[in-house]
């Protein structure tokens, strides 16, 4: 999970700049709180984790990888995502209209919600959110993977598969380098 959290932390708030949009005093923030944080929190607010759900009551896969891709190959309706500060549900939209939205008090997203939520040192902020219908754009803006280093977009061929070719070349080169002197 090494490269996926350098990934995580080179798209965080923290490196941005304020010609970016980051507030300085939200940065400041930030280093405070990862700076406080015990290793495994740490590492869900720098790369967070997404679960999928079939229904409220049925955890369908414990962790997918941050992209659309994973939502689409995903043949499950809603998606929890924690990133430390936030908790977003997500209902896609091919979810059965049939599912109880939001998710009833006394179901296991509710009670895993719950749990993460006295776990934690601060309250992280609940979402939830139909796609299609309600704006997503703070669900899919975690959805990294296929994220540019530079935040420049989607299609730039520069997201996490391609910084772990990079990353690969570099040091197949150095370890080139080295064993030729």
């Amino acid at each position: 999970m090494i490269p996926q959290f350098v990934f995580g932390l080179l798209r965080s708030p923290l490196l941005r700049l304020h010609e970016e949009g980051i507030h300085p005093d939200y940065r400041i923030y930030l280093q405070c709180l990862f700076s406080s944080l015990e290793p495994s929190s740490l590492a869900k607010a720098i790369y967070p984790l997404l679960i999928s759900y079939s229904s409220p009551n049925k955890q369908a896969f414990p962790r997918h990888t941050l992209s659309r891709a994973a939502l689409t190959m995903s043949e499950s309706p809603i998606f929890l995502l924690d990133a430390f500060t936030n908790l977003v549900v997500y209902y896609s939209s091919t979810a059965d209209p049939s599912l109880p939205f939001p998710p009833p008090h006394d179901c296991l997203l509710r009670t895993t919600i719950n749990a993460l939520k006295q776990d934690r040192c601060i309250t992280p902020k609940l979402m939830i959110v139909r796609g299609g219908q309600d704006d997503s754009s703070l669900f899919e803006n975690y959805l990294i993977e296929e994220q540019d280093v530079d935040g420049s977009g989607y299609a730039s061929g520069n997201g996490f598969i391609s910084f772990r070719e990079g990353i690969r070349n570099e040091v197949a080169e150095i370890l080139k380098e080295e064993s030729g002197s």
